[in-house]
């Protein structure tokens, strides 16, 4: 048994509807101010006040075996410190289901404890690994709909100002 792992852009995120309760976080393209050539990324904005989600859907690899992980590197807009609290919820439909997909709702959620931001300078990158317990009886070959946001109404969520988040990626044990 190895690890797979599937990247989730910033970019490829599906955004929410904006409605109550459905937040999208802003998302922007960023430019380091290193000399030309610089690099450029993208990173998601979520707030210490609201809460913000992405979501990614994909198909299941069939290496799928368990322990799906959710993987987040960020970086803090002006807190160095306090601490962040994440969110991940899963949604996976088997083909043949009984669920009409119209009417799919997510797992319940899995939160991470209190992670301490990365201290001293605003910007450096930190990582949250969020195992992901509540899959939602998640198999190989599955429709799945990740979603992913700041737990911004967490009382252990104390870092101040935007959490950017950089990279996502879900890992999992492969067969």
């Amino acid at each position: 048994m190895a690890t797979g792992t599937i990247i989730l852009p910033i970019g490829a995120a599906d955004l929410p509807d904006g409605s109550a309760s459905n937040a999208a976080p802003d998302i922007r393209k960023v430019k380091s101010s290193a000399s030309a050539p610089s690099p450029y990324f993208k990173h998601a904005l979520f707030d210490a006040a609201t809460k913000e989600q992405l979501m990614w859907s994909f198909r299941m690899p069939e290496d799928y075996a368990s322990t799906p992980v959710l993987k987040v590197q960020f970086k803090m807009a002006s807190a160095v410190t306090g601490n962040v609290v994440i969110e991940g919820r899963l949604a996976a439909t088997t083909p043949g289901d009984a669920t009409d997909q119209d009417a799919k709702a997510f797992a319940a959620a899995n939160t991470s404890s209190a992670t301490a931001v990365p201290a001293t300078t605003a910007g450096k990158i930190g990582e949250i690994s969020l195992a992901l317990a509540n899959a939602d009886s998640l198999a190989a070959g599955d429709f799945v709909v990740v979603y992913f946001a700041r737990d911004a109404a967490n009382a252990s969520d104390s870092a101040a100002g935007d959490m950017e988040v950089v990279s996502v990626a879900l890992t999992y044990t492969t067969t």
